[in-house]
């Protein structure tokens, strides 16, 4: 999606439209979802909230090399992990990631050769979607320092969702985001959206990899929805 000065002005309230079209871009080819956040956290310093992931499929991920966490600590400069859930974060310190902590007990800060700074990137990758109330908790990563926020979150246009039949869905989550309705619930944040994306998902075998084909040239219909953005007050 193309944040120009006319889309900021609807983002922010001071256009209104009961029917307005929002050109998605994104044509030709992309990344898959880790791939796309390996390439950036290359090098840099990020704060990985939900890092955990559900705890039945941390070992299955791990085995697949899809294990979000871990693929991020390969590149990172600094990788660290927070997370609400107590026993998946005793589990990953347990397997070799030590920077793991509770909401409580996290660094506000980077901390690089003893000395403080802000993360380059405050990353949550599928996390929003499971958050009553999304504008509260995005408010609240301001606890921490950060630099840029990257958002990650199944997209509400994806092409499994405009199939016939029932609502194939993880059972935690509460919302679907479009481009359009994740910038709205961060810009009421407190944060300024930068750029928007839409990637595929973590596909492993030779028909996801055909369907990733296919869907560069219909952006709209890829699994996963991106976006980066700044504090408003920085």
């Amino acid at each position: 999606m193309n944040l120009d000065a006319e889309t900021l002005n609807f983002l922010h309230g001071r256009c209104f439209s009961n029917g307005r079209t929002f050109d998605l871009g994104n044509k030709g080819s992309v990344l898959r979802r880790s791939d796309r956040l390996q390439q950036l956290a290359h090098g840099q310093c990020i704060l990985h909230v939900g890092c955990c992931d559900h705890l039945p499929l941390i070992q299955e991920k791990r085995a697949r090399g899809l294990y979000l966490h871990e693929n991020l600590c390969r590149v990172a400069a600094q990788c660290v992990g927070v997370d609400t859930n107590a026993e998946g974060v005793a589990l990953l310190r347990s397997t070799g990631f030590p920077l793991t902590y509770t909401p409580e007990d996290a660094p506000k800060d980077c901390v690089v050769d003893g000395k403080e700074k802000a993360y380059d990137i405050c990353l949550l990758a599928d996390v929003i979607e499971h958050v009553g109330n999304p504008v509260e908790f995005l408010t609240s990563m301001k606890h921490y320092r950060f630099n840029r926020l990257v958002l990650v979150t199944p997209n509400a246009f994806r092409w499994r969702n405009s199939l016939p039949g029932g609502e194939t869905i993880n059972t935690d989550h509460r919302f679907w985001f479009t481009p359009y309705t994740l910038c709205k619930v961060l810009v009421d944040a407190g944060y300024e959206p930068q750029r928007v994306e839409l990637c595929h998902s973590d596909y492993t075998s030779w028909r996801g990899a055909a369907a990733a084909k296919l869907l560069g040239r219909v952006p709209r219909w890829r699994d996963t929805l991106l976006v980066e953005a700044v504090n408003q007050t920085s």
